[in-house]
């Protein structure tokens, strides 16, 4: 068996041999054809990551042992990184969360903006939410990751605004931005040289695909957050997204 790695909310305290949640023993069980005595690697949402064996498989329930733990490279962004996503089509949306993981977000916000085309809310939302956190938490395990994504939910921009209107998000230690397409505004590259040299985390907002509308522009302003442009050309949500987390990486967190 190749090296697998999965997540697991926790892995149970004193436990030497304990039984996997039944989704991923369904996953080992029936799409992956595990054996008997295949090794895997376990994260759990501490960030620790663990060696483990298979040591039973039975109607759909996995049981493994805990072999030793596992000393992962250290691959989080400085930086904390959270972006914030107009909701789109579900396909979208499901590619924005594994690229954002992918680029060392680490926290996601998804909410209805004006133009949005497809609204979230309720059980709905719950429903979102966990689909979105197993693909972030299998990104994850894939690049090398060991801090799991946070991922919120907003009823619109206004909800999500106020949200983020802690002192945390001063000037001196945080960066919130926005992305306009095809409008005069300044480059990321510009603020870099204007910003303070502390600035420890970055909130940076996507609108809809079709756009900002003129008073959430205003009231993004108002709440201190600065435009900036992507440069010339259209791009769809899910190349936004890479783009914008991209450059906020290249500037001032680990892709430089």
């Amino acid at each position: 068996m190749t090296r697998r790695c999965f997540f697991v909310p926790e892995i149970p305290s004193g436990s030497q041999v304990f039984d996997l949640p039944r989704d991923l023993s369904r996953q080992l069980e029936n799409v992956l054809r595990a054996n008997l005595g295949d090794s895997i690697e376990l994260l759990d949402a501490g960030g620790a990551a663990w060696k483990c064996r298979i040591t039973g498989i039975r109607r759909g329930i996995v049981s493994v042992a805990v072999i030793a733990g596992l000393d992962r490279p250290d691959c989080e962004s400085p930086l904390a990184v959270t972006l914030g996503v107009g909701i789109a089509r579900p396909d979208t949306i499901d590619l924005v969360v594994r690229q954002a993981t992918e680029t060392g977000v680490l926290n996601l916000a998804v909410f209805r903006a004006a133009r949005s085309q497809y609204g979230i809310g309720g059980k709905q939302a719950e429903k979102k939410k966990a689909r979105w956190s197993k693909i972030a938490n299998e990104a994850m395990c894939q690049c090398g990751r060991t801090r799991a994504v946070k991922i919120e939910v907003f009823e619109d921009l206004g909800h999500l605004i106020a949200n983020f209107g802690g002192k945390e998000w001063s000037e001196r230690y945080g960066l919130k931005v926005f992305a306009l397409e095809r409008e005069s505004s300044c480059g990321l590259r510009d603020l870099r040289e204007r910003s303070s040299p502390d600035i420890g985390r970055v909130l940076a907002l996507l609108g809809p695909e079709g756009g900002w509308d003129k008073i959430e522009k205003s009231a993004l302003v108002e709440a201190g957050y600065k435009p900036v442009s992507l440069g010339p050309r259209t791009m769809r949500l899910e190349t936004a997204a890479v783009a914008l987390v991209s450059l906020i990486q290249l500037l001032w967190g680990d892709l430089s």
